[in-house]
Order: C-alpha cells, then sequence, then structure tokens
C-alpha cells in the first residue's frame, strides 16, 4: 500500500463462532473488555481503540475533531465522502474508498491516537465484502506517523532525504487464495526506496471474504515480531530483517481501503469494528 509499490454491525453471521464474539471490546453494547487471543497473547489488556465506524465520523476536510479522514496525504483528497455509505447500520466503502485515522496534514491528532511502536499493540478488523471476486482489493493496515510531507521518518546520523519505516499489513485481498498479511520494512531517499518484506506472508487455506471475518495483527517491539491472526487463530509471525528496529520509534495510524487490482469491479467492503489493545503500561486511555 506504499505510494510508490502499491496502491492500495455488518449484519453479524450465524456463521460466526463463540470465539469470534469475544475479540471485541464490547458485545452487543455490554462492556465485557474480554481480549482477543492475539493481544491476551502479548499482556496486551488494555483497549485502546473500540470504534464501529460510521460515515458521519468521517471528516469533511483535512483535518478536526474527527475519527477518519478520507484519502492518503500523498493523493489529491477526494472532493466528497460519495465513497462512503451507511448500510443496515453498518460503514460501507465502495470502489476506491480510501479513510485513515490520521489528518491528512497531520497538524493535530484525531479523535483515535495513534499507537506508539515502543509499547508495541495488537489491531483487529471486523470486515466482509459484498461479493468474492478475487479483482477485489480490500486493505486493512497500518502506517507510522513519521512518515509524511516532512520526513519525520529521518532519523539522527541518517543522510539528507533519507527515510526509514514499518508498514504493516493486516490483510489484502486478491493475492492468495487465503489471508495476506504482510510487514514492509522501507528505507532509503525517494524515489530510491530499499524495500523488504516477509516472505510467508499468504496463507493457502481459502477465505471466502463475503463472510464476516477478524483480521488481526501483533507488533512487539521486544521481540522485534510481527504475528497475524484470523478469526481469534494465529496464521503466520515474522521477525528481523523483516520487521524493523525503527518501528519502536514510530506511532501508527489505521487504513481502511477498498482498491481494486486491475478489472475495477464495483464492490462494497463493510467494516463492522475496529479495535486496538496495548500493554497496561501504555500512556494511551482505555476507551471508556
Amino acid at each position: 500500500m506504499e505510494r510508490l509499490a502499491r496502491f492500495r454491525i455488518f449484519p453479524m453471521a450465524l456463521s460466526f463462532s463463540m470465539a469470534s464474539l469475544l475479540t471485541s471490546c464490547s458485545t452487543f453494547g455490554v462492556a465485557t473488555r474480554a481480549i482477543p487471543p492475539g493481544a491476551a497473547e502479548l499482556g496486551y489488556t488494555k483497549c485502546a481503540i473500540d470504534e464501529r465506524p460510521r460515515v458521519s465520523d468521517i471528516a469533511p476536510g483535512k483535518s478536526g475533531d474527527y475519527a477518519w479522514f478520507s484519502g492518503q496525504w500523498y493523493t489529491a483528497q477526494p472532493p466528497s465522502l460519495e465513497r462512503y455509505q451507511m448500510v443496515d447500520g453498518v460503514l460501507a466503502l465502495k470502489l476506491g474508498g480510501d479513510l485513515v485515522s490520521a489528518p491528512r496534514d497531520f497538524s493535530a491528532p484525531g479523535l483515535l491516537p495513534a499507537l506508539p511502536g515502543d509499547k508495541g499493540f495488537y489491531v483487529e478488523f471486523d470486515v466482509r465484502l459484498s461479493d468474492d471476486d478475487p479483482d477485489h482489493w480490500p486493505a486493512v493496515w497500518l502506517m507510522p506517523w513519521e512518515h509524511n510531507g516532512r520526513q519525520e521518518d529521518r532519523y539522527a546520523g541518517d543522510p539528507k532525504g533519507y527515510e526509514r519505516w514499518m508498514e504493516l499489513d493486516v490483510d489484502e485481498g486478491g493475492f492468495g487464495p487465503g489471508l495476506t498479511g504482510t510487514v514492509h520494512s522501507w528505507s532509503d531517499t525517494y524515489p530510491h526506496y530499499r524495500h523488504v518484506q516477509n516472505p510467508n506472508n499468504v496463507r493457502k487455506e481459502p477465505l471466502d471474504r463475503s463472510l464476516p471475518h477478524t483480521f488481526g495483527a501483533s507488533y512487539d517491539p521486544k521481540t522485534q515480531t510481527a504475528t497475524w491472526w484470523l478469526d481469534g487463530v494465529r496464521q503466520m509471525s515474522a521477525t528481523a530483517p523483516h520487521v524493523p528496529e525503527v518501528a519502536a520509534r514510530q506511532r501508527f495510524y489505521l487504513i481502511l481501503s477498498a482498491q481494486s487490482h486491475r478489472a475495477k469491479k464495483d464492490y462494497l467492503m463493510f467494516v463492522s469494528g475496529v479495535r486496538a489493545f496495548v500493554p497496561p503500561d501504555s500512556p494511551l486511555p482505555s476507551v471508556p
């Protein structure tokens, strides 16, 4: 989903397992505070984000007290919010929809906090598509606040114009039969970025994306490890050199994207829940 390399509730189905019901900060409006397995594994027990996104949560401009902002900072801002709609109480992104939890100008935080890499985090997204065509390119992913137009991902000792950052793709559709979870280590100067990614990023088990799924991923700075989860079940992990050390210096925001690989077939990407868990000693407050 990087600018050079790639573009990058729905009604709950009865097929959802009981384990998947326990992955939310709250269930049916009751504050259960059940901890997802991917968060519990690392002791990340503080719920810092618990969102059921709505169109009214999307900023009409580039900044403000909103949870979501339309379009990437390195692209022209969409002229309207026509790519987003509510369907049976659930946010649906149309083809081309692209929402981020950081203001486009990075002038001040929005309503959702950036997740500090030095403490680690676990994030998960409840997603389904209107149909399961392999051309669809839905993505739920994270990028660091510091990777912006001011090149704040340049650190002491780095050459002028040099940048370093981690991109964490929790899931992308259309790359394989199953979940595709990738961690990218980017470095060097624009437009000659160097890139490393984990090779074990595509699961072979078929995944019907027209059904509801919970896609999760964690980042542990202590072991420099990223781990992916699907519906509460561990999928794979990656460590250095695919997970860069610099991630511990960065703060991460959330991204929801509904793109296409080639044919640009229309579809809807339903996002009914977004949650994040952090360690108890994280400076981020718990959601009320």
